[in-house]
């Protein structure tokens, strides 16, 4: 793929990001903090303006320069991975609730590139099983202490899911 196209193309998928993620702002919910200026509102707007705006000028820059270079596949198996995964936590947030989904993610994300690094033990199988329930164990532990920062440090309602609870 050349790299106009390719700039043009993520240029537009950042700029329909940024536009959902302004919209989505509007209906963040925050009930420590009355400051305007400091609700989580405001930044959301201010990284979705900066994002549209970044994405603008990349847009433009890629029609007005068009450059002509042939650039690498990029979509390798461990960023298709990790590009479905992100979409589908984000699409199942909701429903799953937080600590789940993040809990999912994490693990498939973690083992997915500790197997392509090749840090898994495939050869034995009682230590490749350990690696992996101590890989498992990073994710539950990586979870809870996100899920405790934006809790009960920051204040944030982080949704619980329509799942019966697990934790």
């Amino acid at each position: 793929m050349k790299r106009w196209i390719r700039d043009v193309i993520y240029s537009v998928v950042l700029l329909a990001f940024s536009i959902l993620l302004w919209l989505e702002a509007n209906n963040f919910i925050q009930n420590v903090i009355k400051i305007p200026l400091a609700m989580p509102s405001t930044y959301a707007h201010l990284w979705a303006g900066l994002l549209g705006a970044l994405a603008l000028i990349q847009l433009i820059r890629a029609l007005v320069t068009r450059p002509d270079e042939k650039l690498p596949k990029i979509f390798t198996p461990l960023a298709v991975i990790t590009l479905v995964s992100l979409v589908v936590y984000v699409a199942t947030l909701r429903f799953m609730g937080f600590l789940l989904n993040t809990f999912l993610l994490m693990a498939i994300l973690i083992l997915s590139y500790t197997f392509a690094m090749g840090k898994i033990d495939r050869e034995n199988k009682k230590k490749m099983v350990l690696q992996i329930l101590c890989y498992l164990a990073a994710s539950l532990v990586i979870s809870f202490l996100i899920r405790y920062i934006f809790v009960t440090l920051l204040g944030a309602k982080l949704p619980k899911g329509k799942l019966p609870k697990l934790f």
